[in-house]
Parts: structure tokens; C-alpha cells; sequence
């Protein structure tokens, strides 16, 4: 005897053909419960069913409120990174200018800072050189006798006043100033009595230049070797004689020889006009101030001759009285 077995998916029909049929009569009751119908068997089952559909509208409202929320979420998020995108091209830019910025404004501040350290290095040089006056005076008030003290520190106070307006009028000029824009061999001809030491903006105000402090450092350089020929004829010129001295050196003699050297003139070597490519080798204005004070301070003892009674005759020579 054959005995036929139904097929599996028949036989898993069948096992749930039961929930099948409860399930569809409890969709039956939501729907009659939503339509307002009476299939349902009791009251209690349709309050239950009630319930349970207000509970489901409930999940419902909550979860199309979680959706709205969500499609919130969603249009702030992605214009939260249209502007995060569009802030990180305006940092960039906005970190490139301030860097830009940042590196003029410091760089600004150095030059500042340097060109004051400039100018505060070179006044304070050009003051200790200004006080050679003083050590001047004081070996050359020491070396000559008491009646002459007085008349040695006028010369050496004339060497400055003098030597100061000397150098502002025409010592300068004669060094260092250009006036048409090229330098020349032998003297230089502009800036006279101080002209182009300020600049002139747009609205006429006028500021000071750097040749201002380059006028200060080389005006006590000029003072110096003017004063150095004071000890070499002490006591033996009289004062409107060096009073003449002193204008002549400060504006003729040694303006050009700095011109000749510092001032890139015909001895400084370098360029078609100079002498030769090395030019001169001068250490600390060893040549250029000392040497020349030293050379004219020779030329005027030479000229005024010894102090009288300095020698008594010539049996006497190789003993002479410092101080008769």
C-alpha cells in the first residue's frame, strides 16, 4: 500500500493556517473598529482594540514627529556644511591676510627697532668722540704754564663753536654732499648750511633724515682733529690767528680729505675715478683725523717756531726748559 505524504510547503500551510486566520481577524477588528463597525465579539475585546489603535496613532504621530525632526536635522546638517565649507575658504583667506599682515607689521616694527638702535649707538659714539674735547683740554691745560690755562681751553671751546657752524655751512657739503646725484673725486658740492637734512611729504610737514645723524657722528670726528693742532701751538698763537686756523680746517682741509677717503672720493678706491680697486687702508680715523690734526699741528710749530726762551742758544740745544 502506497501512502501519499502531502508536500512540505502544504503541511507548513496547514501548521499555520490557524495564526493565519487569527491574525486576519484581528486586522478584521482594527478595521472594523476604524470604520466604526460592530464585528467584534464583546465590548471588552473592542475597547481593547481601541486602545491598542490609539496606542498605534500615538507610535504614528511620534514617529512622523521623529521623521519631521529628522528631515530638521537633516536641512540644518547639510547647510551646517555648505557653511563650514564656505568659513573654511574664509579662514584660509582671512589666516593668509593676517599672516600677510602680521609678517609686514613685524617686519615694520624691526626696521623701526633697528633704525632706532642706529640712531641710539651712533649719537652715543659720537658723544664719547666729542668728549676727546675735554681730555684735549685737560693734557694741553697741563703741559703749558698757569697763565695760559684760560687761553688754551677759549682755543679748545672755539675749536667746537666754530668748528660746529664751519661743518653745518660748508664742511659737510664739501664731504659728504651730493647735490646732482653723483658723487665726484676731488669735493662735493650740495647740502650747504643744512639743506635736504629734513624730507617734505605731500602736506608740507617736514621730518628729519638720516643725514642728520650721519652730519652728528662726523661733525665730533671734525671737531677732534681741529683741536688736536691747539696742543701743538699752544702758547704761541694768538687767538684771532687760530680763530682763522680753525675756519680753514673745518671747512676746507679736512672736509676734503674725508672726501677723498670716507666720503668715496678719489683715494677710496673702486670706482673709474679712484685711484685703484683697494683704495686706502685707514684704521678707527687713525689717517684720516689724527693724521691730519697731527700733520697741521707740525706745520704750525714749524711756522711759529719754540715757545720763547724755549732754547737759550744753540750751545744750550740739547737741554731745553720745559716750561721758562
Amino acid at each position: 500500500q502506497i501512502v501519499r505524504r502531502p508536500p512540505p510547503f502544504a503541511f507548513a500551510l496547514a501548521r499555520a493556517k490557524p495564526i493565519v486566520d487569527k491574525t486576519i481577524a484581528r486586522l478584521a477588528a482594527l478595521g472594523a473598529v476604524a470604520c466604526g463597525s460592530a464585528w467584534a465579539d464583546s465590548a471588552e475585546e473592542k475597547g481593547a482594540l481601541r486602545a491598542q489603535l490609539a496606542a498605534f496613532e500615538v507610535e504614528l504621530l511620534r514617529f512622523k514627529e521623529h521623521e519631521r525632526v529628522l528631515e530638521d536635522r537633516v536641512v540644518d546638517l547639510e547647510s551646517a556644511q555648505r557653511r563650514l565649507a564656505y568659513s573654511a575658504d574664509e579662514l584660509k583667506a582671512w589666516s593668509i591676510s593676517n599672516n600677510t599682515a602680521g609678517v609686514a607689521a613685524n617686519a615694520a616694527a624691526l626696521a623701526d627697532l633697528a633704525s632706532a638702535s642706529d640712531h641710539t649707538w651712533l649719537i652715543l659714539c659720537g658723544a664719547m668722540v666729542m668728549f676727546m674735547q675735554a681730555g684735549f683740554a685737560m693734557v694741553e691745560a697741563g703741559a703749558c704754564r698757569s697763565r695760559n690755562v684760560q687761553n688754551i681751553l677759549m682755543k679748545n671751546l672755539v675749536d667746537v663753536c666754530v668748528g660746529t657752524l664751519c661743518w653745518w655751512a660748508i664742511g659737510w657739503t664739501l664731504a659728504y654732499g651730493i647735490g646732482s646725484g653723483e658723487n665726484k673725486a676731488f669735493a662735493n658740492d650740495g647740502q650747504a648750511f643744512g639743506t635736504s637734512f629734513t624730507e617734505v611729504d605731500k602736506n608740507g610737514n617736514f621730518t628729519p633724515s638720516n643725514t642728520m645723524l650721519a652730519w652728528f657722528f662726523q661733525w665730533a670726528f671734525c671737531s677732534a682733529a681741529s683741536t688736536i693742532v691747539s696742543g701743538g701751538v699752544a702758547e704761541r698763537v694768538q687767538f684771532p690767528g687760530y680763530l682763522i686756523f680753525t675756519i680753514v680746517m673745518t671747512s676746507w682741509i679736512y672736509p676734503v680729505i674725508v672726501h677723498w677717503t670716507w666720503g668715496y672720493g678719489w683715494l677710496s678706491g673702486g670706482t673709474d675715478y679712484q685711484i685703484n680697486p683697494t683704495g686706502f687702508m685707514d684704521f678707527a680715523g687713525s689717517g684720516i683725523v689724527h693724521m691730519t690734526g697731527g700733520v697741521g699741528a707740525l706745520i704750525g710749530a714749524a711756522v711759529v717756531g719754540p715757545r720763547s726762551g724755549r732754547f737759550d742758544s744753540d750751545e744750550n740745544f740739547d737741554d731745553p726748559t720745559a716750561c721758562p
